[in-house]
């Protein structure tokens, strides 16, 4: 009778086990953004202002690098980021969300890069918070219950040689990209989206996130990666040195022009 019982409670430890291990979509989004900050810190943050450098190059196209100003300035869902390089070398990325509605910036009139084509055409990326990751203070993954969005888990996935944790993002509207979510499985802190659209060559946008520092008790990424590949790879590397919070803003930061 006793083996009985002992193995009765074997059974039920068994049983039990996997539902430690089910994805929980509340809990890992409080342990995500408690990644951040507490709720008392991260609510503290009205805007944010990170600026710092950027260096853009072909990657494949050879080993000419232009070097530019970066910034990204957030306020609630609205938001600016601006790649600024000189015009003689190449030409300015900026995208506008209103809260609204976005805008992405021409090269010229009716003329746009290649990266900010595809943003253009996939404005998902601004208008659900996604685009800068946990820069921006109207991150996708703090604002799931207003965008009627919701996660998928993917489970851990081999990326550049460490275990990342995969969550698809599926926003409220039908999308043509895969929209994934990584996450490191300890710290639970965001490091990489990718934005895939599944056909041959392949197209992908990808945004990485490293240096992490305390910036009033909130948790940053000081390193911003964006690589768009379509053929050839395009990479812009911005570094941020300065972040900082809750101060003056012209509302004109975020017009749509």
């Amino acid at each position: 009778m006793r083996y009985l019982a002992v193995w009765i409670a074997l059974l039920a430890l068994l049983s039990v086990s996997p539902a430690k291990d089910e994805f929980q979509p509340g809990d890992f989004i409080r342990q995500h953004l408690n990644s951040i900050g507490t709720d008392q810190a991260r609510a503290a943050v009205k805007n944010r202002l990170a600026q710092g450098t950027v260096s853009s190059q072909v990657v494949n196209g050879g080993p000419q690098v232009w070097d530019g100003q970066e910034t990204f300035v957030s306020e609630g869902d609205r938001f600016a980021s601006l790649l600024k390089f000189a015009p003689s070398v190449y030409r300015t990325e900026w995208f506008v969300r209103d809260g609204q509605r976005t805008s992405v910036a021409p090269v010229r009139p009716g003329r746009y890069t290649a990266l900010s084509q595809f943003v253009m055409v996939h404005n998902e990326i601004l208008t659900e918070g996604l685009w800068g990751g946990t820069l921006s203070t109207g991150w996708a993954v703090s604002r799931l219950e207003e965008n009627h969005a919701h996660l998928q888990d993917r489970g851990l996935k081999k990326v550049d040689g460490r275990e990342l944790r995969r969550v698809d993002y599926i926003p409220k509207k039908s999308s043509d990209l895969e929209i994934q979510l990584y996450f490191e499985p300890d710290t639970f802190r965001h490091v990489m989206t990718v934005y895939l659209i599944v056909q041959r060559p392949l197209i992908q946008l990808a945004e990485r996130f490293a240096d992490f520092r305390s910036i009033d008790n909130v948790m940053l990424p000081g390193r911003w990666t964006i690589e768009y590949t379509h053929g050839r790879m395009d990479r812009y590397e911005v570094t941020e040195e300065k972040i900082s919070h809750n101060i003056s803003l012209d509302p004109k930061n975020f017009d749509i022009k």
